[in-house]
């Protein structure tokens, strides 16, 4: 009997191990009733362990079970259960369910211990030295860094897990995902200055000189990516990745190039056409039981196009964004009016849905913000700043549900747009605007609470497992009641720099907005001047005791804004020389940037120190800036010799302006040459167009100025505060004089054509013209209505024939009136008479008022 029951219960938990497998062998993806069932099953082998007993499983076996049934917790999202439930061995885990859990400091804490304990055990890896479950454990700190804020020793474990060589277990996938979250971290806290380098060179991130990020730049921001006539080679499939490497070159575009950002744009742009393709041609991932998927079937085809929809539009949202922002840094009206057109309409979709995009609602307004300054009033553009509040990315949390609506009554488009879940960056870069608009509103209070949030944010990098913080926002708490001033520590937003470098950065920027605020008001009680000097001061400390010299870029860039700003108002005319003098005073790196010298050069030039501007312009190594120079000085014989240098050194790979730039200079010294040189551009540019071609060509449009747009463009000026789309009479486009006079012939053809059918003009007659016509008809010989009255209070108007103008004539004779009279007055004298020279005028309308 004793054996009968020992075999029965080998054959359960036996049964069990198998059905658990026939359950693995299906895809638990997405799939809740498997993965209950599968809990179901691990619960009972692991209950019916008795270390007493022979018939329990093997040791190994329970592992198994164990692991399987904390994985199988984690896809249901029961992390708080596999915390509890999990041992020593299950670090992986409980890591990212301390993770999921947002206890960043404890999921921390418990990968450093589990990776000090390896290296003591040493543990067996594989042959690049990481097991697939070390690499995880890396992805999950490296998250669980960025959460907390602290993105260099993020950044740190990103390398790490990247500088594996090829033929690594790492898939490419997994590589373009690692990729895409590491530039993500970078984005997240950086400071403007920051790649700044001695040499005034921007530093160059170990991220672009990833292979595959080069790739990406190669075949899609320099104008590659047309793909074959499928447009198969067109799709990013990672379209995260190139969304990110953009985005990171835009918020880095401080120490970028033009043709770095137009590279920038190139890859958002393929990044959202890859999107909503990818998106709207996907099948939709359902729920749908057997019995229902006939119903899904005859009524769900129309909500699953409008999900997929809905998704991709999501999606694009914040790619759009930040093509509006590529926009604006490359400059220019149209490019203006597409950002604005852009961010009405993203904040007006964001708006509508309410917490899924709050962080995109936010970016928008902001970024709204900077287009309409200048252009709306100060308090507008101030409703446009996204109130920041204590949650950061750390929490990961979404803005209120009716953020970014308007108020009834009140116009001036979205207003109270909460900052939540934002980055530190995007933080500083609210508080700051901020408080600069309080300062150009004259509001010393507003400003001065501003600085002093952001001051303690610049301390703050994450709250702490435990922290109890809030979503009130610092404009407003409760029902209409001011909150100006953080309460606690845990009402501090979280905005800590990477590094105490650019923490000191920061605060020397908050120091001049203050200086900036004492001056505006006038204050008596602080001295601007002596704040800037201080602000100037400290970051001159902070360069001398700094041990890492790549952390030396934000100080010294600040410090040179700070030192512009000084001579600008020692120097309100910009005299030359002031001028001249304030650039050389900078530290040694900006010197050395191309901008600096080149402005140098041109300053130098203009007070005819042609010595100098050469050698600026000779050690900046341009020999196309320095022959423009030297066309500009009519130096045009070096500027030929310097074009030919270069057109041989290059061949047909020197840019087309040289050529253009040669024939210029050539002009001057040897015409015939210059012609033979401009026959030869034109050949090189000569174009071979297809007929057939240029008939399947889509027609180019050029676009509309504000001035004559659409109706649409109107709206869209009239709802951010412009004059409510009706265009000025001087705005009109004004006809043609020739078309004006084509319509009028036509006009007059049509009115003879109807009058000869009435019998009343004959083209063939050539009648007489009437000699009165240009006398008033009431005045003609030939009208006999009030000829009694025809000449009284008439007069000689210029010409004319008849009675009426005989006796005007007349009148005006007076030689003919003398000869009648023989010399003689008709009039009686006037000699002896007597005039009043006063006295009321009686009459019988009494006295004229």
């Amino acid at each position: 009997m004793v054996a009968s029951n020992d075999e029965a219960a080998t054959t359960t938990w036996q049964e069990s191990i198998a059905e658990l497998q026939s359950l693995l062998d299906t895809s638990l993806e997405d799939n809740r009733d498997a993965n209950l069932q599968i809990s179901s099953i691990c619960s009972a082998i692991l209950d019916s362990d008795d270390t007493s007993s022979s018939s329990s499983p093997p040791e190994a076996v329970l592992k198994a079970v164990r692991t399987i049934y904390l994985r199988v917790l984690l896809n249901l999202g029961e992390y708080s259960k596999v915390v509890e439930f999990a041992t020593n061995n299950n670090t992986l885990e409980v890591a990212y369910a301390l993770y999921r859990l947002r206890k960043y400091d404890a999921c921390r804490k418990l990968i450093v211990s589990s990776t000090s304990n390896d290296d003591t055990n040493n543990n067996t890896t594989d042959e690049n030295g990481n097991s697939s479950t070390d690499r995880v454990l890396m992805h999950i700190h490296a998250q669980t860094l960025y959460r907390m804020g602290e993105t260099n020793e993020a950044d740190e474990i990103y390398s790490k897990i990247l500088s594996s060589k090829e033929g690594d277990a790492m898939d490419a996938d997994e590589r373009e995902d690692t990729l895409s979250n590491a530039l993500a971290n970078r984005i997240a806290n950086h400071t403007p200055g920051s790649m700044l380098q001695e040499d005034g060179t921007a530093m160059v991130s170990w991220l672009e000189e990833d292979e595959s990020v080069r790739q990406l730049i190669e075949s899609y921001g320099e104008g590659g990516g047309e793909g074959d006539e499928e447009g198969e080679e067109q799709m990013l499939h990672n379209y995260d990745l190139a969304y990110n490497l953009a985005t990171y070159m835009l918020v880095s575009s401080d120490a970028r190039s033009r043709s770095q950002v137009v590279q920038a744009k190139r890859l958002l742009d393929q990044a959202e056409k890859s999107a909503l393709t990818i998106l709207e041609s996907s099948s939709p991932e359902e729920d749908v039981d057997d019995d229902d998927k006939t119903d899904a079937a005859d009524d769900g085809t129309n909500n699953d196009d409008e999900e997929k929809q809905l998704l991709a539009e999501r999606e694009a949202g914040p790619i759009r964004a930040n093509l509006a922002l590529a926009k604006i840094l490359l400059g220019g009206e149209d490019n203006e009016m597409d950002a604005l057109r852009t961010y009405l309409t993203l904040l007006t979709k964001a708006a509508k849905s309410g917490t899924e995009q709050g962080n995109l609602l936010a970016t928008s307004s902001n970024n709204l913000a900077l287009l309409r300054d200048g252009k709306e009033s100060v308090f507008d553009v101030l409703k446009r700043i996204p109130i920041t509040s204590s949650l950061s990315v750390s929490e990961d949390g979404v803005s209120d549900s009716n953020a970014g609506k308007k108020k009834k009554g009140k116009g001036g488009g979205v207003s109270n747009v909460p900052l939540v879940g934002a980055t530190p960056q995007q933080v500083r870069t609210a508080l700051f605007n901020r408080a600069l608009l309080f300062a150009k509103m004259g509001n010393a209070t507003g400003c001065m609470e501003a600085l002093d949030v952001l001051r303690a944010s610049l301390l703050v990098s994450y709250h702490g497992d435990d922290s109890k913080a809030g979503r009130s926002g610092f404009a407003t708490s409760g029902k209409g009641k001011k909150k100006k001033t953080p309460t606690s520590a845990d009402d501090v937003p979280t905005a800590r720099p990477s590094s105490d470098s650019e923490i000191a950065a920061w605060k020397s920027q908050a120091d001049w907005l203050e200086s900036e605020l004492v001056r505006i008001s006038e204050s008596k009680e602080k001295n601007a001047d002596d704040i800037l000097q201080s602000a100037i001061d400290s970051l001159g400390k902070a360069t001398n005791t700094s041990s890492n010299d790549e952390e030396l870029g934000s100080l010294l860039y600040t410090k040179s804004q700070l030192l512009l700003h000084k001579a600008a108002l020692d120097n309100p005319e910009l005299n030359v020389a002031g001028v001249i003098s304030a650039l050389e005073s900078l530290p040694s790196a900006v010197q050395s940037c191309p901008g600096t010298k080149v402005t140098l050069a041109s300053l130098y030039g203009s007070l005819n120190n042609d010595e100098k501007a050469e050698q600026l312009l000779s050690d900046l190594g341009n020999d196309i800036a320095l022959a423009e120079f030297r066309l500009d000085r009519e130096q045009y014989q070096q500027a030929v010799e310097l074009l030919e240098g270069i057109l041989e050194e290059q061949g047909s790979d020197a840019p087309m302006e040289v050529r253009a730039m040669l024939v210029k200079a050539l002009s001057y010294t040897d015409p015939e040459q210059a012609e033979e040189v401009a026959q030869s551009l034109l050949e090189a540019t000569s174009v071979e167009l297809d007929g057939e071609k240029l008939e399947t060509m889509e027609i180019p449009r050029f676009a509309k100025k504000a001035g004559d747009s659409s109706s649409k463009v109107r709206k869209t000026i009239a709802a951010t505060g412009g004059g409510k789309g009706r265009v000025r009479a001087g705005d009109r486009k004004k006809k043609n004089r020739d078309a004006i006079l084509r319509k009028r012939a036509k006009q007059r053809e049509a009115y003879l054509s109807k009058l000869e059918a009435e019998g009343r003009y004959d083209p063939k007659q050539n009648s007489k013209p009437d000699p009165e016509r240009w006398i008033p008809k009431s005045q003609r010989s030939y009208n006999r209505r009030g000829r009694r009255s025809r000449n009284k209070g008439t007069g000689a108007q210029g010409g004319g024939a008849g009675a009426g103008m005989e006796k005007d004539a007349a009148k005006l004779d007076v030689v003919a009136r003398l000869a009648a009279n023989d010399g003689q007055s008709s009039g009686p004298s006037t000699a002896n008479m007597k005039v009043s020279s006063s006295g009321p005028r009686k009459g019988k309308g009494g006295r004229r008022r």
